[in-house]
């Protein structure tokens, strides 16, 4: 029986639902999972109670300054945060009214959306006055990224979430984390991009990767005995970093691309003009045979239309041989859920039982596990899918036949109209993947494996 945990507090939510691209989206993420009764209720409660197979609630930390700058740029969290020193980071940013002036929110980005990319009304936005000048810093906080007034509560809790979930993971509390307000893959070091702010998966793995604290052993009662303690969770050195989005984990990718720690393994649609424009299937990591970190960024690159039989057929024919090569201590699972049939990017065909069988075969390979959200712009959907994939988590998978719990407040049951059932309807788009292609993409990788574990027995001579 697994051990889930769950990053969720009302804080992280209310900072969640006001990212631009997805307002509200959070709450109803949270709202639909608890509703199915996968989450345990009270923080730890899981822990309390092993048999009742729900997710135990761990609350976020918030992210300091001193934690994002382990990866971002000191002028960009400046950007982002404020310059003043204060006990708690995100005062320092607060607006004053003599520096806010209202301003109609922003016509859509050119980022693959139709104009109906969100259901939640548009609101007048205050902005401040010196979002001009961190653009001009090249912080990226403009555009699809604007400054928005809740940005600095934003960063610090949604990269303390999949740190927290992290935490769980490394030190041996849990066997799968969930953070689905995480996955934001598109951040770089100093500079936001594609409606990401902070690179969470980035810093999640860092902290993966970091030496747990050591306990100590306490005083000792000498007319009790002490139970044997615990063994320390083993250490984790190398990371898998596997993405399902839509778009190319370009920010993830650039992190770890010297890395030989971490492999970075994105599927996602690769076509002219298409957001990031980066991530074809030749592009593998830095060159040379004598480089540490050559052939650990790894693309598998594919053509609009993606359904679940391509989807299932690639799986086996190259993520799992790829998996299998590199061997990693755990695995960090991107699980944007742009790909989705019906979701405004109009890209992919992928059905809800898909990501269902991707994440059954990520649980079978037995490491521990962390899951982050990402893209996924029709927030319905998304929480559908993430719903689902939490009780998957848990060995105890919805049937995509549920209906809608109605106990939900009218105006969040409304949003799952007309079908008011758990699975996402079908789509009708084509696959344009051909066999051709198809081919390509797997010889590709085979010649990839090949060298991952190559390069293993050499390490392990």
């Amino acid at each position: 029986m697994r051990r889930v945990a769950y990053v969720y507090s009302d804080e992280l939510i209310r900072a969640a639902d006001c990212l631009p691209a997805n307002e509200g989206r959070a709450s109803l993420v949270h709202s639909l999972a608890d509703s199915y009764g996968l989450l345990a209720s009270s923080p730890a409660g899981a822990r309390d109670r092993p048999g009742d197979r729900t997710a135990c609630i761990v609350p976020p930390v918030r992210a300091t300054r001193d934690q994002l700058t382990r990866f971002h740029d000191h002028a960009f969290i400046d950007a982002i945060l404020g310059t003043a020193n204060s006990e708690r980071d995100s005062e320092s940013d607060s607006l004053d009214s003599s520096e806010e002036e209202e301003e109609e929110t922003p016509a859509a980005p050119s980022f693959g959306l139709s104009s109906e990319r969100s259901s939640a009304p548009s609101r007048p936005r205050k902005r401040r006055k010196d979002a001009s000048a961190a653009a001009d810093n090249k912080s990226g906080l403009q555009d699809d990224c604007p400054v928005f007034p809740e940005l600095a509560d934003y960063v610090q809790l949604v990269a303390g979430a999949s740190i927290a979930a992290a935490r769980e993971l490394r030190d041996g509390r849990a066997d799968v984390a969930i953070a689905w307000t995480g996955g934001r893959h598109h951040a770089k070091r100093a500079e936001a991009a594609g409606f990401c702010y902070v690179a969470d998966a980035v810093l999640a793995i860092m902290e993966l990767r970091t030496p747990p604290p050591k306990t100590s052993a306490g005083s000792l009662d000498p007319d009790t005995t002490p139970p044997p303690p615990a063994p320390p969770p083993s250490r984790i050195s190398r990371v898998l970093y596997l993405d399902l989005d839509l778009h190319h984990g370009d920010g993830v990718e650039s992190a770890f691309f010297s890395s030989p720690h971490v492999l970075t393994l994105s599927l996602h649609l690769f076509a002219p003009l298409f957001f990031p424009a980066t991530g074809a299937l030749d592009s593998t990591g830095p060159t040379g045979a004598r480089a540490p970190a050559a052939g650990h960024a790894l693309n598998l690159a594919l053509e609009p239309g993606l359904g679940e039989e391509t989807f299932e057929r690639v799986w086996g024919s190259c993520v799992e041989k790829v998996v299998k090569a590199y061997d990693a201590d755990a695995i960090v699972l991107q699980l944007g859920v742009d790909g989705l049939a019906g979701d405004p990017c109009k890209e992919w065909n992928l059905p809800l039982a898909s990501f269902g069988f991707a994440l059954e075969r990520v649980l079978s390979w037995n490491k521990r596990t962390l899951l982050l959200g990402g893209g996924g712009y029709h927030s319905a959907n998304a929480a559908r899918a993430w719903t689902y994939l939490t009780s998957v988590a848990l060995g105890r998978p919805l049937s995509l036949e549920a209906p809608i719990p109605a106990d939900l407040p009218t105006t969040t049951y409304e949003q799952f109209a007309p079908s008011f059932t758990l699975d996402v309807p079908a789509g009708h788009v084509s696959d344009r993947n051909t066999s051709e292609t198809l081919a390509r993409v797997e010889s590709a990788f085979e010649t990839y494996a090949a060298r991952l574990a190559a390069r293993k027995k050499v390490q392990q001579k």
